[in-house]
């Protein structure tokens, strides 16, 4: 097999209607799977809003059995009959799910410099937003309340999410556990675009915002040593 030989239209062999009919089939097939999912969300992000130490792993504990199911149940025996690269998404979604479990949830976790505070971070918006107002994006693109994308159980917002949610702490592993979500923002984005949604752009977005954060103190930091 040729991979270079493709192309990305190649890799997506359906049309917008087809996709947006695949959650609306995933989310009737799997009820009451995306309120449970919500749920989790929801209590990781208050969790998160307010613990430190050791109860700070319990958010990341929640979306990592979330990054597990959406890789299997989704990923792996939804979408890839849909599109043959559904099985390596889905690997990765497992993967995901995994090292966060392994490398964030064996030890107490330390928030976050803006963490402390914890009061608004960019962290604590990426999440309000990945759990609130992005499935509610689905329907500028006109599709019913029983199609849209919610945490925990589809790609999109758990992944935006994620990055919230790694936003909030101090991790040396933390660069690594953001790769898996980058590409998906990518991913998810040239999809999206291809199929012509006009919301294609906000993953790549999420994904600029989370690297814009993250770099920023280095930015300020080395511009206040040369000011000095």
């Amino acid at each position: 097999m040729d991979l270079l030989s493709y192309s990305l239209v190649d890799l997506i062999p359906f049309s917008r209607e087809t996709y947006f009919r695949l959650f609306e089939r995933y989310n009737i097939g799997v009820w009451p799977a995306p309120i449970i999912g919500l749920a989790m969300g929801l209590t990781a992000l208050f969790t998160a809003r307010r613990a430190d130490g050791w109860v700070l792993r319990a958010p990341f504990l929640l979306t990592a059995a979330c990054w597990v199911w959406v890789g299997w149940v989704f990923q792996i025996h939804w979408y890839a009959p849909l599109s043959w690269p559904g099985i390596y998404f889905g690997i990765g979604f497992l993967l995901q799910g995994l090292m966060m479990a392994v490398v964030l949830g064996r030890r107490p976790l330390a928030g976050s410099p803006e963490g402390v505070a914890r009061d608004p971070g960019p962290g604590l918006w990426i999440l309000v937003f990945a759990l609130a107002l992005q499935p509610l994006l689905g329907l500028l693109s006109g599709r019913p309340w029983y199609g849209l994308e919610v945490f925990g159980s589809a790609p999109d917002p758990t992944v935006v999410a994620t990055l919230g949610f790694l936003l909030l702490v101090r991790h040396p592993l933390r660069w690594f556990l953001s790769i898996i979500p980058l590409a998906w923002c990518l991913i998810s984005g040239a999809t999206l675009w291809v199929l012509g949604v006009p919301t294609w752009s906000v993953m790549p977005l999420a994904a600029a915002l989370y690297l814009g954060v993250v770099a920023w103190p280095r930015v300020s930091g080395r511009r206040q040593l040369k000011d000095s």
